[in-house]
């Protein structure tokens, strides 16, 4: 009894500690070299990694850091810039989360 109780909380921990995220980029955005097509992502946070994973299962890992806000995200954010042609990724704030991921 106790080793299945033991069992189901590092399940759930485990669980937890890999949270991911949903956006879609309705243009080609850049990610450091990266270009990202138009299409569905997971943004999948790892310890102390950022995934992101498109439709087809690709993941790639890009240069990123979490920061932390004064408050929760009511939802899903993508911030992109735009420099002539070129749209870049700056930064995704997680809904339900105080957190941001920002791209270098």
């Amino acid at each position: 009894m106790l080793t299945r109780l033991l069992v189901a909380i590092l399940l759930s921990v485990s669980l937890a500690a890999a949270k991911s995220y949903n956006f879609t980029l309705s243009n080609s955005a850049k990610v450091g070299d990266l270009e990202l097509k138009p299409g569905e992502y997971k943004l999948k946070l790892e310890a102390d990694k950022v995934l992101l994973i498109d439709r087809q299962g690709r993941t790639i890992e890009p240069k990123a850091k979490v920061e932390t806000a004064e408050r929760k995200f009511d939802q899903t954010a993508v911030a992109i810039t735009r420099d002539g042609e070129t749209h870049k990724l700056q930064w995704i704030a997680l809904g339900g989360s105080k957190s941001r991921v920002v791209f270098e």
